[in-house]
């Protein structure tokens, strides 16, 4: 298995680049090479000549690597794939899949080893940020005493009987294990110890369904994170899935104002980190997108809009990154669910998300007594507050995010 990656790397490897590290923060955010970051992942993402038009609009990870079973094409199109990935200041997330399960002197621990140290060889390999383990395991009865190996293999970390004496692979990087919406919180959290970012996926949106439940993506969100000790969580939103389309052609993806809605209800209820699954589904395609191999009409219609909105450019960044000043803001309405968050300093952002059906307003209480005027953020217009309560209309499944700006 080793002849052709090894004789690859012997042509490429010109030398060891800076390789990117991650951690977290006491309170689960991403730190990369010690800053501070909200990952916002396409997975997967475009071909090569469309990643540097993803990266400008705020995206920062992109997935690489198989589905399921790694041999020497995968490895080489992985080491291609995180090349065309530095060449668009992007940082990647890889799947080791089926690697995820490995036993000690197996040939998975071989192959883990092997992908691993050959990605990490090539000079693309400071792209690597994150690592992908278990593809929802609790789903498909995957126990966590099967998880403990590989992860404390490509990681280093867990008890050290984990290794079971062998060498770790890695320790650099954060392990990624994203989990299908079953299960409760004793269940989910019986995972939290062999993984560091705890990730869900909940896509709502599928053909024929006229009312989707879009408030599912931050209920399991939320339960998520009270399974999850460190609080590192992490929800994969959807692009296009397999509920999404029929055998006729058809598809229905998400609208612009639902895909808003949920990415800001994950965030409310504790997400660190923002997923966007099946752009590479050609079973959603139009015409032009089949021309570009990706959903390239979605990011234009919904995601670069939003993208842009979140990204480390945007005046909202700072507060995305500071979870540790999160505090839940009581509603006049049980649908609307509010918090606030500091920004950059002498900044407060309130965000605000409705998941009733109805046209109503609404108040949103506990601000500071200086929080007196906010701008809607993308909005355009101006809100008052008076004595720390603020009121304002919400229509269905409707999305305001408050700036207050505190004068010196």
């Amino acid at each position: 298995m080793k002849g052709l990656v090894l004789a690859l790397f012997a042509l490429t490897f010109i030398g060891s680049s800076s390789a990117a590290t991650t951690r977290l923060d006491r309170h689960g955010t991403v730190l990369l090479d010690g800053r501070r970051v909200f990952p916002i992942v396409l997975s997967k993402g475009p071909p090569a000549d469309g990643l540097a038009e993803v990266a400008s609009a705020g995206v920062n990870f992109v997935r690489v690597g198989p589905a399921d079973t790694w041999d020497e094409t995968e490895l080489a199109a992985a080491i291609a794939d995180n090349r065309a990935a530095v060449a668009a200041g992007l940082h990647t997330w890889v799947n080791l899949s089926s690697l995820s399960v490995a036993t000690p002197w197996s040939w998975q621990e071989e192959t883990l080893r092997h992908v691993i140290g050959s990605l990490e060889g090539d000079p693309s390999g400071s792209a690597i940020a994150l690592w992908k383990g278990a593809d929802e395991p609790w789903r498909y009865r995957v126990p966590p005493s099967w998880l403990q190996f590989s992860y404390c293999l490509g990681t280093g970390r867990g008890p050290r009987s984990w290794c079971a004496g062998r060498p770790r692979a890695d320790s650099d990087h954060l392990w990624v294990t994203v989990q299908a919406p079953r299960g409760g919180i004793p269940r989910l959290s019986s995972y939290s110890p062999v993984t560091d970012v705890h990730g869900i996926n909940r896509y709502p949106i599928a053909i024929g369904d006229p009312e989707p439940e879009l408030d599912d993506v931050g209920r399991w969100t939320n339960m998520l994170s009270w399974a999850t000790r460190n609080r590192a969580v992490w929800t994969t939103v959807q692009i296009c899935w397999t509920w999404s389309y029929d055998s006729f052609g058809n598809f229905a993806l998400p609208t612009r104002a639902q895909e808003r809605f949920m990415v800001y209800d994950a965030i409310i209820n504790g997400a660190r980190a923002l997923a966007f699954y099946g752009g590479n589904n050609p079973r959603c395609w139009g015409p032009f997108d089949v021309l570009r191999g990706w959903n390239w009409s979605f990011w234009d219609s919904v995601l670069e809009p939003l993208v842009r909105e979140l990204g480390a450019a945007s005046p909202l960044a700072p507060a995305l990154v500071s979870p540790g000043s999160t505090r839940w803001l009581p509603t006049s309405d049980s649908a609307l669910q509010a918090i606030s968050r500091r920004g950059r300093e002498g900044e407060l952002w309130v965000l605000a998300a409705h998941g009733g059906e109805e046209d109503g307003d609404a108040t949103i209480r506990g601000l500071p007594r200086w929080a007196t005027r906010a701008e809607v953020y993308t909005e355009d217009r101006v809100v008052g507050a008076v004595d720390g309560v603020l009121a304002d209309a919400f229509a269905p499944w409707a999305v305001h995010v408050y700036r207050f700006r505190r004068s010196n």
